[in-house]
């Protein structure tokens, strides 16, 4: 299915030229639940895989939520170091050939996003681990008829829980099917010289963040939107260089003050109340950081520098 952002009540550039040198492309992808398999881009559905590769697993401690003795209803987090490594879920897979917008490295036309399905303590956040793998899809010709998925369920959240138990619901994404749409997005006003910022300030009535600059929901590329917590620089690990937004992965696809602008056009007629809109305004299910998004940070020199994470 094809879905349509409304165009924005103003146009920016029209009213302020200089804001035409920080436009940036984002690829909306619009996920909804559905059936894809191991040779489309989606994220929840099942990844190719080859038979010979093992399938990854975490080691890293976890935080695991726990009722303290005698406080029924209260929960503290505490650290857990699993008897076994956790098995990493697959989030998303994405080919070139649906969204070339992906700084593939030379020779490689896949993308797989995995993690560990449980909160960490990392350097950047308190969230699921990430795995990227990138693939030349010709490669892959003896694959799994049955790749491993993770199902919904929730979990005793007790320590001493085997690895096959540990997993939170919000870190295990629905399958979804995508519908790719560029969208022109422009910064987060912390992204800009203060000169900038101050001549935006002077003219904006409230409606740029919300209407104007930068798309909610998944998405590929585009900006990051700093509304959670003041902006920070998020340097290459590697190199030091100023790393840049690869993959949003969204609790939410819009919400009360940007469904004006981003609500697709082919859903408006949808009654709010009704499962069916709620399957388009959540439909990966996943929960990050207290109805958030994480995203994922590459190195624009090299994907082989890692990666850094913010949640918003």
């Amino acid at each position: 299915m094809t879905f349509t952002t409304p165009d924005p009540p103003i146009d920016l550039v029209e009213r302020f030229p200089w804001m035409n040198a920080y436009a940036r492309t984002a690829v909306r992808l619009h996920p909804r639940p559905g059936k894809p398999t191991i040779h489309d881009s989606h994220i929840g559905g099942p990844l190719i895989w080859p038979v010979a590769e093992p399938w990854p697993a975490c080691d890293r401690v976890v935080q695991i939520q726990v009722a303290p003795f005698g406080q029924p209803g209260w929960l503290d987090r505490r650290d857990h170091l699993p008897e076994s490594p956790v098995p990493m879920v697959g989030v998303a897979q994405f080919y070139a050939r649906d969204i070339p917008e992906i700084p593939f490295p030379e020779g490689k036309d896949l993308l797989q996003v995995l993690w560990c399905p449980n909160d960490h303590d990392m350097e950047d956040i308190v969230g699921p681990v990430p795995l990227l793998v990138w693939r030349r899809s010709d490669d892959l010709v003896d694959v799994l008829a049955e790749p491993p998925m993770r199902h919904h369920t929730t979990p005793d959240r007790i320590l001493g829980a085997q690895a096959a138990d540990l997993s939170v619901e919000h870190c295990l994404p629905r399958s979804c099917v995508l519908s790719p749409e560029r969208v022109t997005e422009y910064p987060y006003p912390e992204e800009l010289p203060e000169k900038l910022q101050a001549a935006l300030d002077e003219w904006d009535d409230g409606d740029y963040q919300y209407l104007l600059s930068i798309a909610p929901g998944c998405k590929i590329g585009g900006w990051e939107s700093w509304h959670l917590s003041d902006m920070y620089e998020l340097p290459c690990d590697v190199c030091g260089t100023e790393t840049e937004p690869l993959l949003k992965l969204a609790s939410s696809e819009w919400d009360a003050g940007s469904e004006p602008r981003w609500r697709p056009l082919e859903e408006r007629h949808l009654d709010r109340s009704t499962s069916e809109c709620q399957e388009t305004v959540e439909p990966t299910t996943l929960n990050l950081g207290r109805y958030g998004a994480l995203t994922i940070f590459l190195c624009p020199r090299s994907v082989d520098h890692g990666h850094r994470l913010t949640i918003q």
